[in-house]
């Protein structure tokens, strides 16, 4: 439903633009139609500014509207960068104590996934390069534990 109403600008703004030019044209063709000025007049004020009106906001709808979409797309970018970022620090940060880079040399240490952490030996992650953390740093990033290795205090 979000969706539909996500794109309800656009559709607005767009159908706002086609009946302001629809008016635009029949204030025209009802100008068109008489020869002198006054008569002229009644058309071009009701249908002419009214259809550039709505053309006008129309316009400002669509603009506005991707104006969101970029916006709600770049945020949703910074968000994954964030993330990334932080991650790799955790990842630098707690691997200067490393013994050959084995993780399972440390039992505080955890594999981090997209969105739970493992124990070193947990059968999902195995052999895959992710990177590893500290469990604090796991935590705080809002990971949950993995629910087949269940790492409760990781110890290996």
């Amino acid at each position: 439903m979000r969706r539909t109403w996500g794109n309800l600008g656009d559709q607005l703004g767009l159908g706002l633009i086609a009946i302001g030019i629809l008016l635009i044209g029949l204030a025209w063709n009802g100008a068109a139609g008489v020869d002198f000025v006054q008569g002229q007049v009644p058309y071009l004020l009701s249908g002419g500014f009214l259809g550039l009106s709505l053309v006008v906001f129309g316009a400002a709808l669509l603009i506005v509207q991707n104006h969101r979409r970029d916006r709600s797309l770049l945020e949703s970018q910074l968000r994954d960068l964030n993330t990334a970022v932080t991650r790799l620090a955790n990842a630098v940060g707690g691997s200067a104590g490393a013994t050959n880079g084995n993780p399972v040399a440390h039992p505080d240490r955890v594999v981090i996934g997209s969105s739970s952490y493992h124990r070193p030996d947990c059968r999902l992650v195995a052999g895959k390069g992710l990177p590893s953390t500290t469990l604090e740093a796991a935590l705080s990033e809002g990971l949950e534990a993995c629910r087949v290795c269940q790492p409760a205090g990781v110890t290996a």
